[in-house]
């Protein structure tokens, strides 16, 4: 997590001249700020400077004024006239008496920030402050990577609503989701979508942008204006709005508190009756009541990208191979959109139920922040297993057509104790969700015994309580991973893959995780398949392999991968001086 140095205060003693430096410096960019990000800048300020020159008079006359929004286009003028002036040295000599004005102007924008027209301009200010994060250990449905500790984040300013759709395509020029509607979150982005969008609509609006972008590594540049992504800490705090309990509207949700898989309840029993309902989709970003903050959404709905790489507490990584991402989504159990819950997932890697929302800072800062991904894998192209685990025989079959479509090896799961049933019930959801709980390893009936053999694992699994069933949990546990891509399949009665990645991402640190396919039960399709078989298959051609532009490529010699010679090779793949390259 991330914290900034907060914007001191002028001491009494400051003289007048040296104001007058530090009021032009907030003054210098205002023509180019919204009038909410400008009504915070001039209030700090403003609180500042009268605590610098003992003004409390001035401070009292302009108590009680009102300022509409309609006037604070011709406020901004008259600032900006005043900070691209030369006239510090007829201020100085006049005893700042033009300068004592132009506060009280800003002190009346001030006021006017709590008018509803003011907030709606799409960005919140969250004052700062200390809290505890992560969970209390009596806390229900609690995950061992929540350990509780104290924490401070300065003064920063968010997005009252995730990103919409009609937002991101405004400044993106596409649209990625799954689920369309100009109102919907955007979803089914990476987190370089998201750092991109940041950057762009910062430069949209005449800010510096945060981030630099060179690759996979990003440059968060904290003395910038611009929009970025919240830092864990400051997603959390904002998320809790003051509040301990798991949510920031009690210890419960309510159908009508989130958006969220909420049909067996919150710390639910493992009857399988529903208790609530499941929209089963995505819902407009101004839904649902706001927050103490203002905020929407920072329950459910689509989870949240952060700037942190997932680790123990207590340590900020420049390198990574998995992002933090919070809230939980449309299709996550309530347990996955408490405040304290943390999901790890691949960076490049979009997701039909993760989104994001922008913040800005609201101190001063310097320095700068690096995120490095090292979501390397040791030989892509290598050898292939498929590796799964079937209760009911839906992933079976799934595994069945996998192999028969590849001819990759195959290997089957299996609990040494067998569940006390093959079929769905109340027994096996008992089974299954105290194995959760309690993060079971139960021993294996066998392993793999040549696992080192294999590069890429196709891991397939069932869908139970929105997580991986305990003998996968074994199965990763038993080996190491480091450097393997694993592809995740996965049957389920409408979670979709739930929080399964995010548990395979933190049993295995140091593996590749690609994007996966899951299907409802036994509803195989084929074609839909193949599909993301030959995803695979693109990826192991191409992963590692550097690009060269058809322009460059004139004076190479290029064969194709079947060792015939190219006089003018189109895009593709093809060896050049003895090594594989993509001409793009």
């Amino acid at each position: 997590m991330t914290d900034f140095v907060k914007y001191k205060k002028p001491e009494r003693k400051l003289q007048n001249l040296q104001i007058i430096y530090i009021f032009r410096s907030f003054l210098s960019d205002l023509s180019k700020m919204n009038t909410n990000v400008l009504i915070f800048y001039l209030q700090t300020f403003f609180e500042s400077f009268f605590t610098a020159t003992k003004s409390e008079e001035s401070a009292k006359s302009v108590k009680g004024v009102d300022l509409s929004v309609k006037q604070l286009g011709s406020c901004r003028y008259f600032l900006h006239i005043f900070a691209t002036s030369n006239q510090k040295d007829y201020l100085y000599q006049q005893d700042c008496k033009i300068m004592k004005q132009v506060v009280i102007m800003a002190a009346m924008m001030a006021l006017s920030a709590c008018s509803t027209e003011a907030q709606n301009e799409g960005i919140v200010l969250i004052e700062g402050g200390t809290f505890q994060m992560g969970s209390p250990t009596t806390e229900p449905e609690r995950d061992a990577d929540e350990t509780l500790h104290e924490v401070t984040v300065a003064d920063f300013m968010m997005s009252p609503t995730e990103v919409s759709q009609q937002e991101y395509e405004a400044v993106m020029g596409n649209n990625p989701s799954e689920r369309k509607g100009s109102s919907l979150p955007v979803e089914n982005v990476t987190w370089y979508d998201a750092i991109a969008y940041c950057n762009a609509l910062s430069q949209r609006e005449g800010l510096s942008p945060c981030y630099e972008v060179n690759g996979t590594t990003i440059t968060w540049r904290l003395d910038t204006n611009g929009y970025r992504l919240p830092t864990e800490a400051e997603w959390e705090y904002a998320a809790r709005g003051g509040k301990q309990t798991p949510f920031n509207f009690g210890d419960y949700v309510h159908d009508s508190d989130a958006n969220c898989y909420n049909a067996y309840g919150y710390n639910n029993d493992a009857s399988g009756h529903w208790v609530n309902g499941y929209l089963q989709h995505t819902v407009e970003v101004n839904e649902y009541p706001a927050n103490a903050f203002g905020l929407r959404n920072m329950h459910g709905n689509v989870a949240e990208w952060t700037w942190d790489w997932y680790a123990e507490y207590g340590t900020t990584p420049e390198e990574g191979r998995y992002k933090v991402v919070r809230g939980g989504g449309w299709n996550d159990f309530p347990k996955h959109i408490r405040s304290a819950y943390r999901s790890a997932f691949p960076a490049d890697v979009p997701l039909y139920a993760t989104g994001f929302r922008v913040v800005r800072s609201a101190t001063a800062a310097t320095g700068e922040l690096k995120s490095i991904s090292v979501a390397k894998a040791n030989n892509p192209g290598g050898k292939v297993l498929i590796v799964y685990f079937s209760q009911t025989g839906n992933t079976d079959g799934l595994a069945q057509i996998i192999h028969e479509m590849t001819g990759y090896d195959i290997f089957r799961i299996e609990r040494a104790m067998p569940y006390s049933a093959t079929y769905n019930s109340q027994g096996l959801y008992a089974e299954a969700l105290t194995e959760y709980r309690e993060q079971a390893v139960p021993e294996l009936k066998a392993y793999v015994p040549n696992l080192a053999d294999y590069d890429v694992i196709l891991l397939g699994y069932c869908n139970w309580w929105a997580s991986i069933p305990a003998p996968v949990r074994s199965f990763l546990k038993h080996d190491d991973f480091s450097g393997k891509t694993i592809v995740p399949f996965c049957s389920m009665g409408g979670g979709r893959f739930g929080q399964t990645i995010s548990a395979i991402a933190k049993l295995t640190p140091g593996s590749v995780i690609l994007k996966g396919l899951d299907v409802t039960y036994s509803s195989y399709d084929r074609d839909k398949i193949g599909t993301w078989l030959d995803a695979i298959t693109a990826y192991q051609q191409t992963a590692g392999i550097r690009t060269m532009k058809p322009e460059n490529a004139s004076s190479n010699v290029f064969y194709s991968l079947n060792g015939q010679k190219m006089t003018a090779p189109q895009k593709g793949i093809y060896i050049v001086n003895g090594e594989k390259r993509i001409i793009e």
